[in-house]
């Protein structure tokens, strides 16, 4: 089977789930997830800076699927009898984030697990274990924990300031050099454990990378 990129559909998701992620940081205050300083970074950023962040190829939020262990119970634990009767009505938004891009990654995880890997960082392993799951199932679980929903690469203070700087330059080459620069950060710094390849190889990434880079290129 061939090495299938991301659609045009899934790139206009990432950047739908960016934007709300970008703008519940924002509206709850939540910028001091951003690692180092980088927070003020982003409290300066006008309307049109947080349009380009959002183009990122890449999920800026993270479910934590590097964390084996959680993901690991999450996979495992029987459902929920009743759906979201737990909740904490201050965690609404978070909920809301965390299921919207959990069905996303579930979707596309078994439509295309090396998209799915591509967004998310997430190893191919998470990415066919999160597809066999129902989604309801998962969603229930993992809507129990809205403290799952984290800035991906919370701990690196280089690419987020390449993201908040370069990432959202005027000049469309500056764009799409820090996008890709940091897209590789992600692929290469995590996801790591637990990583098994499959039959379609990763010999296809930089044609796939030279099409992300021209459809973001706006």
């Amino acid at each position: 089977m061939d090495y299938q990129g991301p659609e045009t559909a899934d790139l206009a998701n990432v950047s739908a789930l960016n934007r709300a992620f970008l703008e519940w940081l924002a509206v709850d205050k939540r910028a001091d997830q951003l690692p180092g300083d980088t927070g003020r970074l982003f409290a300066l950023l006008d309307r049109q800076k947080v349009e380009r962040l959002a183009r990122a190829p890449f999920l800026l939020l993270s479910l934590g699927e590097e964390n084996e262990d959680v993901w690991r119970a999450l996979f495992a634990q029987a459902p929920s009898k009743q759906l979201l009767v737990n909740m904490n009505p201050s965690d609404a938004g978070a909920i809301r984030l965390t299921t919207a891009a959990l069905g996303f990654l579930w979707q596309l995880a078994a439509r295309n697990p090396y998209t799915a890997r591509l967004v998310s960082g997430a190893s191919l392993s998470w990415c066919e274990q999160l597809s066999e799951c129902a989604l309801v199932d998962i969603v229930t679980r993992v809507a129990e924990e809205p403290q799952i929903l984290v800035v991906r690469a919370a701990d690196d203070s280089e690419l987020w300031t390449r993201l908040l700087t370069a990432g959202v330059s005027g000049r469309r080459d500056l764009r799409v050099a820090a996008r890709i620069s940091a897209l590789q950060s992600v692929l290469t710094g995590t996801a790591r454990s637990g990583y098994r390849p499959l039959a379609s190889a990763a010999c296809k990434l930089p044609t796939m990378k030279t099409r992300v880079a021209e459809r973001r290129r706006r």
